[in-house]
């Protein structure tokens, strides 16, 4: 590739050729056109799913295939046919192959054209489009790194994010597609992209569409023009803000002609004109107005005539409350930093609540009206006791007990609802919604009675056993199966979750999700003494034990739990580059096992399947795992999936994971000393085992990574044998103590004559596990 400099000498016109002033009337002057010839074109691959051995809907012999084959190599003269069977077109990052060359914005504007003719675009395995296949022109602020050749056993591609411009053409046919708001390379949360249909032709494929990519000084203008029909039709669409591709990289642009994911495309008569550029700094976008809005959260149902109402708005004002018409409560102030809880008394029975916010401040300060039908019907201060044919009309007692659904909308903030022994299969979804969260001092419960086995069946036919959407709430000592998705999910805070079981439900077992603004996330939940094993969705490779993923906010702690043969992952900590990074999760004393397959043998053989998945799509999330323990998953026993944060990975086991015990991995845009900091690690395989762990971070001497044939310090002659450990026979199940904490027994425990007991950071032991004691009772 030559210099910006010698780029800038090669194209700058001599005097001569610079245009004379236009006549009156004549059209306005443009600035001179350069030669391009002497610019040199470059192929390059990069981003998610671009890896070698990327195989997603692809024949056998084409995994892999991601090229530009110029006619003439190094220039765009002749045909450039281009080829791809990786790569995405996402929302927050990219992943493709570009034929480019790179110009220097504050010198250059361009146009790009060329006659672009789709051969095939989607999978030619027969199955549906993704969405994620396009090709077409394209000018970027910096493309990714060069995907790895060779890779790695248990690499891939990571995401490559950039400001872009192009005229694409996507499985609806050609769009306008534009990428802005990225400032970093790995994806910027609040980025925005957007396409525009150019004509409504549709996919066309072996006819040839003139493509169109212009920067001027002040936008760029995409456009197509069908050349097919009898007279010529033109669709233009312009992205104000020539400067979007200087955000990351303000001296270089690249541009040039691109395909993703599923796609053959031929580009023919391509032209590059350049010119001078004198670059306009795109004007200032205002920021966004938040519009005035009321959450009123009151519930539908009461067991008390006290009557607790919450609300919040966006921007100060006041709350006036009326029952039935009639003042209850005046004045009442709320705003962006005060949240409204305020109790009433409302008559039993059926009545009205009625709550109008008068905004002080905000771009709009109409008064907003909600109301709430309400039934209040009062029970016994003791537990609300539930049995599988309660009924709506039950007195809440053992023998007239109530329906789950009438209990949860009745218990008060202290007060518990007790399942009795039986097997439940509800009409629908459990929901307990925001309006019906507990207090900090007085949580409500839900739990079985008096240690009852309870199993609420979802029949595979509701959506979710159960929504935990509320706040303080104690849910304990139930299982929940079978549901056609998540046995329960998850947007509430200050929850505790403990000694539940999630079993053969269609999706993940136990997921914790939020949605909106992170603000909102669900935070300060505990997921404790609990199991999730043998879920399966239809198409065998998303559902987790435990998941924690897309939106999850502070605080959130799994403790002492048990994931085994889930057909995915045992834990899953997956974030989105677009929504943003997930806060950081702690993990304390879990244990993954056999995720990847059921417990009936199915899917045994299959490549999924990790113990702890700890990240997702490049985002950095400093999430802590202590003590956890990792041994035959269908994958890896630890991943971080892609996830450079500054990870804590203390006292953690792996043993015998089929691909790597540990594969937290390098990363184009953090260098090791940015990851994760490990300390006091193990890692085994009792059997000959060929991948060596693959560690990038701060990695100490005090970890026993395995290196390919013996599990060692590294650099170091310290090996770990088998009479190192009281057993490395794999236990048919975990027992629990009687107040249902975890123990880990014999299995992968260190013996107290082995070095591991005492090798570790400050004299720590190694590993999850504490060794035996003496048998003469010293230390």
């Amino acid at each position: 590739m030559i210099s910006i400099a010698a780029l800038t000498a090669t194209l700058i016109a001599p005097a001569g050729v610079w245009a004379a002033p236009s006549p009156e009337g004549a059209a306005e002057p443009q600035a001179p056109e350069h030669s391009s010839a002497s610019l040199e074109w470059q192929e390059i691959t990069f981003g998610q799913s671009t890896d070698l051995n990327f195989s997603s809907n692809v024949l056998p012999g084409k995994v892999g295939v991601n090229l530009a084959r110029p006619e003439v190599p190094g220039s765009i003269d002749g045909d450039v046919f281009m080829e791809s069977r990786g790569g995405k077109l996402a929302p927050g990052h990219d992943g493709l192959t570009f034929y480019h060359v790179d110009l220097d914005p504050n010198e250059h504007n361009f146009v790009l054209e060329a006659d672009v003719t789709i051969h095939q675009l989607g999978p030619e395995t027969g199955a549906n489009p993704s969405g994620q296949e396009g090709a077409g022109l394209m000018v970027r602020d910096v493309n990714g790194a060069a995907r790895q050749d060779p890779m790695l056993d248990g690499f891939e591609e990571v995401p490559a994010a950039s400001n872009y411009a192009s005229t694409t053409v996507l499985r609806q046919g050609p769009v306008a597609m534009t990428r802005t708001g990225v400032t970093e390379p790995w994806g910027t949360v609040g980025s925005e992209r957007q396409t525009h249909r150019l004509g409504a032709h549709g996919l066309l494929t072996d006819v040839p569409v003139t493509m169109r990519l212009e920067r001027t000084d002040d936008s760029f203008v995409m456009s197509t023009t069908y050349t097919h029909l009898g007279e010529p039709q033109t669709h233009t669409r312009e992205l104000e803000g020539a400067d979007w591709v200087q955000d990351i990289e303000p001296d270089s642009m690249t541009v040039g002609f691109f395909a993703s994911r599923n796609v053959a495309v031929t580009f023919s008569d391509a032209s590059l004109v350049l010119s001078d550029a004198d670059t306009q700094p795109r004007p200032q976008r205002p920021e966004a107005v938040t519009p005035a809005s009321f959450d009123l959260r009151a519930p539908a149902r009461s067991g008390s005539t006290d009557y607790h109402v919450a609300a919040s708005a966006p921007y100060a004002g006041s709350v006036d409350l009326l029952v039935d018409g009639a003042p209850a409560a005046e004045g009442l102030p709320i705003g962006a930093e005060n949240d409204l809880s305020h109790t009433i008394t409302i008559p039993s029975g059926r009545s009205t609540v009625t709550a109008t916010y008068s905004p002080s401040e905000g771009p709009d300060r109409t008064p907003i009206t909600r109301s709430v039908d309400v039934t209040v019907r009062e029970f016994h201060e003791g537990a609300l006791i539930v049995a599988p044919a309660g009924t709506p009309d039950g007195a809440g007692t053992v023998d007239s007990p109530l329906d789950i659904t009438t209990a949860v909308e009745h218990v008060l903030p202290g007060q518990s609802v007790e399942l009795l022994k039986g097997t439940y299969t509800p009409a629908g979804t459990i929901r307990i919604t925001p309006a019906y969260s507990g207090t900090a001092d007085a949580p409500k419960t839900l739990t079985a009675h008096d240690g009852a086995e309870v199993v609420i069946d979802g029949r595979s036919a509701l959506p979710e056993v159960m929504r935990a959407d509320a706040d303080h709430w104690v849910i304990s000592d139930l299982e929940l199966t079978r549901a056609a998705g998540n046995g329960m999910r998850s947007s509430g805070s200050h929850n505790t979750f403990d000694s539940m079981v999630f079993s053969h439900n269609g999706n993940t077992g136990f997921q914790l999700s939020g949605s909106g603004a992170p603000e909102n996330w669900p935070a300060e939940n505990l997921i404790v003494n609990s199991q999730a094993h043998d879920n399966r969705d239809p198409s065998d490779i998303n559902a987790d034990g435990f998941a924690a993923k897309l939106g999850v906010g502070p605080g959130n702690v799994f403790r002492d739990n048990v994931a085994h043969h889930n057909i995915d992952d045992g834990w899953d900590l997956y974030n989105r580059t677009d929504e943003g990074p997930n806060f950081p999760i702690t993990m304390e004393n879990n244990i993954a096992h056999h995720n990847g397959r059921l417990s009936d043998g199915y899917n045994a053989d299959s490549n999924v399947g990790t113990g702890f998945k700890v990240g997702g799509e490049g985002l950095p999330v400093d999430h802590v795992l202590t003590g956890n323990l990792a041994y035959a998953n269908n994958l890896d026993g630890f991943s971080d999936n892609f996830n450079p944060g500054r990870l804590t990975v203390t006292n953690n086991t792996a043993v015998d994971n089929k691909r790597y015990n540990f594969i937290f991995r390098t990363n184009p845009y953090f260098g090791p000393e940015e990851q994760g900091v490990f300390r006091n690690n193990l890692s085994v395989f009792t059997g000959s085992h060929h991948r060596a762990d693959q560690v990038s971070g701060d990695a100490d001497r005090t970890n026993i990574f395995y290196d390919g044939s013996e599990s060692r310090i590294d650099g170091g002659k310290r090996l770990v044998f088998p009479r190192d450990f009281v057993s490395l026979e794999q236990p048919a199940r975990h027992e629990r103590a009687d107040d249902g904490s975890l123990l880990f027994g014999d299995y992968a425990r260190p013996t107290f004559r082995s070095f591991l007991a005492g090798g570790g950071e400050n004299g720590h032991h190694i590993g999850a596990l504490e060794p035996t004691g003496h048998p003469g009772g010293r230390k």
